[in-house]
């Protein structure tokens, strides 16, 4: 397995041609904020272009795939409008890129 990220709150990995995202904020149900958003998008794009990975598997760590947004973390927020965007933005080209990618694509939910 080759490991691409070991922390944070997602993690990607290459295993025998499937690239491997998983959510990983098992804490807090795996719930969406920015950081989660932006690297869910770099996977996804990963795994887009790279021809090596022949399919993807999208899962998350913990009992929950992902309990939906991170309602605390918007509450502490300066500029919800803002963070939203941002969020809206890496989230709508995540799902872009699965639907256009020419790959198997499973969800372990």
């Amino acid at each position: 397995m080759m490991s691409e990220h070991e922390a944070g709150p997602v993690l990607f990995s290459v295993e025998a041609g499937v690239g491997i995202i998983t959510l990983n904020r098992p804490d807090v149900g795996n719930s969406m904020n920015l950081a989660l958003m932006q690297q869910l998008q770099a996977a996804v794009g990963r795994c887009f272009t790279d021809p090596a990975i022949r399919a993807v598997l999208l899962t998350g760590r913990g009992k929950l795939f992902s309990g939906g947004g991170d309602l605390q973390e918007f509450n502490d927020q300066t500029d919800l409008a803002a963070y939203l965007r941002g969020m809206t933005h890496a989230l709508h080209n995540s799902i872009s890129l699965l639907l256009r990618m020419n790959k198997p694509v499973i969800a372990a939910v």
